[in-house]
């Protein structure tokens, strides 16, 4: 379904209640290759465009699909998705890095057997490590695509380096703006900064806090076209979340909207981006010689 083309956020969701539930039950897992795990960035412009609670929320609407999935918090200097997540991990990537635990002890499960992996709020040894560092923690990281179709990063906003880093190795790239002329000039500028590959790489636009139906259209088209014009990128409509209080209710009380209000236009508009994920062509350019983490670590060197 077209989001930009319906007449309101509303219906999208009251029209998309069973669809969601029908795709999930009737995914199953490709076989072969490397268990076929994509890597999927949630990335943005800038702060306050809901990142972090569409990573979380899309995430656990994965895996209630069926899908093994591992949301990594790869915002490795103010990672907060455990907040979104409602856990407290007592151990993070920062005991990792320190060489005081192994990496298998720090991925937590969550509900529907989702996998999460938390970064360390607030350590700068994470924030500005080095190569080096970076390079031994990619090659612990890379085992983790064995184990899961999905990998879901929650990467940092802005253009900083690793953060770029981060995004272009990605399968997917989902870029999650407001319709806010702010937030579009920052996603446009994130967009010019990445130099990954066009032909490997897939780029999404999930619009996210609208409050009239046309403004998915046109922030798509605005975003879109100076992207391709500029960039050379082409930028797909993913899908569009309302302003819905439910989620305000929800980041309160540290539980996920997908879990604490299901019925929620948010919460459905998920489970169909998800379903959207979940096709046979989505696997389609996986192989066993193609790891996220060996093109990140060779960006790293």
């Amino acid at each position: 379904m077209d989001l930009a083309r319906t007449d309101s956020v509303g219906d999208q969701a009251e029209s998309l209640r069973t669809l969601a539930g029908r795709e999930r039950a009737r995914w199953q897992r490709p076989a072969g290759g490397r268990g076929s795990c994509r890597v999927v960035a949630i990335t943005g412009g800038k702060g306050g465009v809901g990142k972090t609670n569409v990573a979380v929320n899309l995430a656990l609407a994965l895996a209630d699909a069926g899908a093994r999935v591992l949301l990594f918090d790869a915002d490795l200097g103010l990672a907060n998705a455990d907040v979104v997540l409602g856990i407290s991990p007592s151990l993070t990537l920062e005991n990792v890095m320190r060489r005081e635990v192994e990496l298998e002890e720090v991925v937590y499960t969550g509900p529907f057997g989702l996998h999460f992996l938390p970064g360390g709020t607030g350590f700068a040894a994470l924030a500005n490590a080095s190569t080096l560092e970076i390079v031994r923690l990619l090659g612990q990281l890379r085992a983790l695509e064995r184990d899961h179709d999905i990998i879901l990063l929650d990467t940092a906003a802005g253009i900083a380096d690793n953060v770029l880093r981060f995004v272009e190795a990605a399968d997917d790239v989902v870029v999650v703006s407001t319709p806010e002329p702010t937030a579009l000039l920052d996603a446009f500028g994130l967009l010019k900064a990445l130099t990954a590959d066009r032909q490997r790489t897939r780029f999404h636009l999930l619009v996210n806090m609208v409050r009239q139906a046309e403004e998915v259209g046109r922030t798509h088209q605005s975003l879109a076209a100076a992207a391709l014009r500029y960039t050379g990128v082409n930028l797909r409509l993913l899908g569009a979340l309302p302003h819905d209080p439910a989620v305000e209710v929800a980041v309160k009380r540290r539980v996920p909207v997908l879990l604490g209000s299901p019925e929620s236009p948010t919460a459905q508009l998920l489970r169909m981006v998800a379903a959207g994920f979940l096709t046979d062509n989505f696997f389609s350019n996986a192989s066993a010689a193609d790891s996220y983490f060996a093109r990140l670590l060779s960006a790293m060197r």
